[in-house]
């Protein structure tokens, strides 16, 4: 899969809308901000369509896999999944595995992690990093209007991987790695204090 997949998801008092630009993107929050609300939405909607009373509407197809669904490893419902966007629901442990990393890297399938706890396994990006907010802007009173919101947007999206300065915190081991890197534009906090000092 490549490319941004747009995601509406309503019920009679509640919208969520959104895109999937990449194939790891995690949604983090607090308790009550609407994760678990929006997997258990798509999940019934896949389940039963519209008799759930939710309509989905999205440019993919999409699978929920969510931590009571017992008697079923995540192997036998994730591996024959192609060209989907998975989400994941809190609370199930094998996303931290090499299996699963491995999974994800071969599969061809974009994944949604619903998870407040960093994945060392998988590379994903500090600008897939979501949380659920709620717009006033488009609230009115009989439904309340949700998106994502990227946690970490005031991190610049560095173009073709270069940075025009990197300010490291010592001029020790740290420091002797980034010169390797990035070359001459590096610039030490001790280097700096000692112009201070001159």
């Amino acid at each position: 899969m490549k490319g941004s997949y747009r995601f509406r998801v309503k019920s009679k008092k509640i919208i969520f809308e959104f895109s999937i630009r990449r194939n790891i993107t995690v949604i983090r929050g607090k308790s009550a901000s609407g994760k678990t609300t929006l997997l258990h939405m798509m999940y019934e909607y896949l389940r039963i369509g519209r008799e759930s009373g939710y309509s989905v509407s999205a440019d993919s197809s999409y699978y929920v896999y969510l931590r009571k669904e017992v008697g079923r490893s995540w192997q036998d419902a994730l591996y024959p999944l192609k060209n989907t966007i998975i989400f994941i629901e809190e609370n199930n442990p094998f996303v931290f595995s090499k299996e699963f990393a491995e999974f994800v890297r071969k599969s061809g399938n974009y994944v949604v992690l619903v998870n407040r706890s960093t994945f060392k396994m998988l590379p994903y990006s500090i600008h897939e990093i979501y949380e659920i907010v709620t717009d006033a802007k488009h609230a009115d009173v009989r439904e309340s209007y949700h998106e994502l919101k990227e946690l970490y947007s005031n991190y610049p999206v560095a173009e073709n991987n270069r940075a025009d300065i990197v300010v490291t915190g010592d001029s020790n081991s740290g420091y002797q790695f980034f010169p390797v890197c990035f070359g001459k534009n590096m610039w030490s906090v001790q280097q700096e204090t000692a112009a201070c000092l001159m």
